[in-house]
């Protein structure tokens, strides 16, 4: 795949910065409610050894190295993922204590006609197609890392990704890793003094530096005669400092055979290099009622052993969902009604991730127990924390369990320091 004339620019104004502006939560401080089991929220290492990330976080808060260090992180999961407000509740954090590295991968959802973070954009000009990975009828093209893949419909390319916020700062980056469809010579051209970095690549992977930060990167250039149109799948935004990547992969309806079907996902999850994975699936399981425990425990190793083959370097935590309900209706006095009763299904589903974490010496982090266990989605939901349909969460919901899962890590992180052994 060759473009003929591919130009790399970056827009100004007020997204040029003079120097890094870091983007600071901008929601109130989350209290967390009495009824979450607070003694619960330990991460289960079962035999794990998380040692080395908890070095590598230390190192982060003491080194005065000239070369960067980064300690990537990536989180994968469903639609409790993709709106981005748990991630967010646990990457500010940490990029606060250990330093911030940048956004992490942005994916163009929007294009791809479905809900976005608040707090990044990808824009396009002309037309273009998209795939998802989940529904049949957006499978006309292979979806990449993030799930979805954008194609544009003629020969011309023109992409802007910004980061966003709500106050007059900015995420500024100054490094960018572009993720787009297998292919030799991605792109073709580009202009001083936005440059292809010298770093390793491999073929779904181009990365450009350059030296003042910015809040917009604009990619525009002209597929060449002849050639396949271009599939681009999504971006790492970094600053080039030292801290935490916190890398965030979600999908709305996703279950674990949906990101074992993605073609070579492990191995482009294994080009973030990262150092922690996190996979937060299971709720969309819990509503398929013909699903075993043991096609389950398939499932789940679909995703994990490949991505524990791709990312030696990597430790998992697999989480657990929280208890959601299931829409019913009854007939009283000729009228129906519609009510919610707990899916008993999660109880199948959340043994099933434990015992394959219990396993395979995998860590393991008991939402479903720490969220409030059995009867918590009727007081999730009285407490204004859980939407309409008892399954997914209101944005400040999601932020304590972000906030809840950040105090988890740094648990054991503290206790790492204290004692030297994470496992």
């Amino acid at each position: 795949m060759k473009l003929r004339g591919f130009i790399v620019s970056f827009l100004c104004g007020v997204a040029c910065v003079p120097g890094f502006l870091h983007a600071q939560l901008t929601g109130d401080t989350v209290s967390v409610p009495a009824f979450l089991n607070k003694e619960k929220n330990v991460i289960e290492f079962n035999g794990a050894d998380w040692s080395p990330l908890f070095a590598e976080m230390d190192s982060l808060q003491s080194s005065t190295d000239s070369v960067p260090r980064i300690v990537s992180m990536v989180h994968i999961g469903d639609s409790h993922v993709q709106a981005g407000f748990l991630t967010e509740a646990v990457r500010l954090p940490l990029q606060r204590r250990f330093g911030d590295a940048g956004r992490g991968l942005v994916v163009p959802l929007k294009l791809a006609r479905t809900n976005e973070p608040h707090d990044y954009s990808v824009v396009a000009d002309g037309a273009w197609n998209f795939a998802r990975c989940v529904g049949r009828k957006y499978n006309a093209y292979t979806p990449g890392i993030g799930g979805i893949a954008i194609v544009p419909r003629g020969n011309r390319i023109d992409l802007t990704f910004s980061t966003l916020s709500k106050t007059d700062d900015c995420e500024g980056f100054r490094k960018v890793r572009l993720f787009h469809e297998p292919t030799d010579s991605f792109p073709a051209i580009i202009s001083e003094p936005y440059r292809v970095t010298g770093e390793a690549r491999n073929a779904f992977l181009t990365c450009y530096s350059w030296n003042d930060p910015v809040c917009s990167i604009h990619f525009s250039g002209q597929i060449a005669p002849g050639e396949e149109r271009l599939a681009i799948y999504g971006a790492s935004l970094e600053t080039g400092e030292s801290g935490i990547l916190y890398h965030t992969i979600g999908n709305n309806g996703a279950f674990y055979s949906t990101y074992a079907a993605i073609p070579r996902f492990a191995e482009q999850v294994a080009a973030l290099t990262p150092r922690l994975i996190i996979v937060s699936l299971g709720t969309n399981e819990s509503f398929s009622t013909a699903l075993t425990r043991d096609e389950l425990y398939k499932q789940i190793d679909a995703v994990v052993a490949p991505l524990r083959a791709s990312c030696p370097q990597a430790v998992v935590l697999l989480t657990t969902p929280a208890e959601c309900a299931r829409r019913r209706t009854r007939w009283v006095k000729r009228r129906r009604r519609v009510y919610y009763s707990p899916n008993s299904r999660v109880d199948l589903v959340r043994e099933t991730i434990k015992a394959y974490a219990a396993d395979h010496r995998l860590a393991c982090w008991d939402w479903y127990e720490v969220a409030g266990g059995k009867g918590s989605s009727t007081a999730w939901r009285k407490a204004g924390l859980m939407a309409y349909d008892r399954t997914h969460c209101t944005e400040t919901g999601y932020r304590i369990q972000g906030e809840m899962l950040y105090r988890a890590l740094m648990n054991m992180y503290q206790d790492y320091v204290d004692n030297g052994v994470a496992q």
